[in-house]
């Protein structure tokens, strides 16, 4: 197979793969819809956070509930952090129907992968039966080993401050076909916010970075969409960045997103809601994982941190930063 590029997860990334082709049938029997009022969402809280966990279930609403025609309120295949709100601000910024940090693409290099359930909303992750477990304080999502592919994967979330939820991501790719073969994947955090599109990511000196804005508000109109024209566009840092974080600003509260490996990369997709026919588009703030080759069977990953607070100064995210950098030097 040869080398080439193609678009996936708005990143062009060279790698040679096949997904194969599945006819409209139900892949996975795990995939499945739940009455909302049997929610198997698990809930994480901090002192100042409450997040929702889920994994790619979908959720109907209540049977009769004239307000929605689509008659669900969580899209099958939508996996992770479901609802994220403040205490103080009793808002939910996670936009509806969906999920952050959901696995929504993957490219392995030479590798074809599992069929996706024909049900699922867009991307791979989303249509493979990834399913949840609780162990103490820790939440994991868990792909067990495709019979395909041989990927294994696993999102593992925790409390971790009073305004901190902390993530694991691991893979083990139990299948490899070519001596060296790049590694893509890519998650979504769809903001339920419309105003606030932009993240800023630090550059120079890392314990003294200036915090540059990247990211443009979509076009919209207030009224009859008359003349309105969608245009999905995708922002990246165009300087060195200090070290892997940004944050993003939401009325009077931060969001900052945090990760310990320099692979992981930042970017903003301006209408994240993928609903080209809306004159207004909420953003999506999302974020890659890249590697040039892997080990067959070996685990491979990274830490990340989701800061949700009341907004101070720049300066508190890069001495947040080095805070948590700092403890993940420390043994568990």
């Amino acid at each position: 197979m040869k080398r080439r590029d193609f678009l996936l997860g708005a990143a062009l990334v060279p790698v040679g793969l096949q997904v194969r082709q599945q006819p409209a049938k139900v892949q996975y029997d795990s995939i499945q819809w739940l009455d909302e009022r049997q929610d198997p969402s698990v809930t994480l809280e901090t002192e100042g956070l409450v997040a929702k966990i889920i994994d790619n279930t979908g959720l109907k609403t209540r049977e009769g509930d004239p307000w929605m025609k689509q008659e669900y309120s969580h899209y099958l295949g939508y996996h992770g952090i479901r609802a994220l709100w403040h205490k103080e601000e009793r808002r939910n910024i996670v936009a509806p129907f969906f999920s952050w940090l959901n696995l929504q693409s993957l490219r392995v290099e030479g590798l074809e992968l599992d069929p996706v359930d024909f049900r699922s909303r867009f991307g791979v992750g989303r249509g493979w039966p990834i399913r949840l477990f609780r162990e103490g304080t820790k939440t994991t999502l868990h792909l067990p080993r495709m019979p395909l592919s041989g990927v294994e994967y696993r999102l593992t979330l925790w409390p971790s401050a009073p305004d901190a939820i902390d993530f694991e991501v691991e893979f083990r790719l139990h299948r490899k076909v070519r001596d060296r073969a790049a590694f893509g994947a890519s998650w979504p955090c769809y903001m339920s916010t419309y105003d606030e599109v932009a993240l800023y990511a630090p550059t120079g000196e890392p314990h003294r970075p200036v915090w540059r804005e990247f990211g443009e508000r979509e076009s919209f109109v207030v009224g009859e969409a008359v003349g309105y024209v969608h245009r999905q566009r995708t922002f990246r840092p165009d300087w060195p960045v200090a070290f892997p974080a940004v944050y993003g600003r939401i009325g009077g509260f931060v969001l900052a997103m945090m990760v310990n490996r320099p692979e992981v990369s930042f970017f903003v997709v301006n209408a994240g809601g993928h609903r080209s026919f809306l004159p207004v588009q909420n953003p999506a703030w999302d974020f890659s994982f890249q590697l040039p080759d892997y080990n067959r069977g070996e685990a491979f990953g990274y830490r990340g941190r989701l800061l949700y607070r009341p907004w101070t100064h720049h300066v508190e995210i890069t001495e947040r930063y080095f805070e948590w950098k700092r403890t993940l030097a420390q043994p568990v």
